[in-house]
């Protein structure tokens, strides 16, 4: 098992695709609602495959951008070995990555400086 220091994830267009066939209605706004509720075993299975989807998609990422990597995910499999307290040490840190790589940021050019360089 790898240890969960080691385990990276990436939101990516293709993990918000995945992520959203998971969630009520198919909409990722729902997220939420996929990893809370009174029913336990669910509840762990899906928080497992959003970590495995962001992992999945930080490996695939990174072997697009350097082609000799190898992706190398976590699986569902490995997770159910880990502790329930490593579980949700590598859940906070995926839901982490989520939202900061969902942040939107724009970098706009103040109508001055646009009519200065035409």
């Amino acid at each position: 098992m790898k240890p969960i220091e080691e385990i990276k994830f990436a939101r990516t267009v293709a993990a918000d695709i995945e992520l959203a066939k998971l969630c009520p209605g198919n909409n990722i706004a729902n997220l939420q609602k996929l990893i809370m509720g009174p029913d336990t075993p669910t509840v762990m299975k899906n928080i497992m495959k959003v970590i495995v989807i962001l992992s999945e998609s930080y490996e695939n990422k990174r072997h697009f951008q350097e082609p000799d990597y190898e992706p190398n995910p976590v699986t569902i499999e490995e997770l159910m070995y880990y502790t329930e307290d490593d579980l949700l040490k590598l859940s906070n840190i995926a839901f982490s990555s989520f939202e900061e790589d969902g942040k939107v940021s724009v970098e706009a050019e103040s109508k001055k400086n646009e009519e200065k360089a035409k």
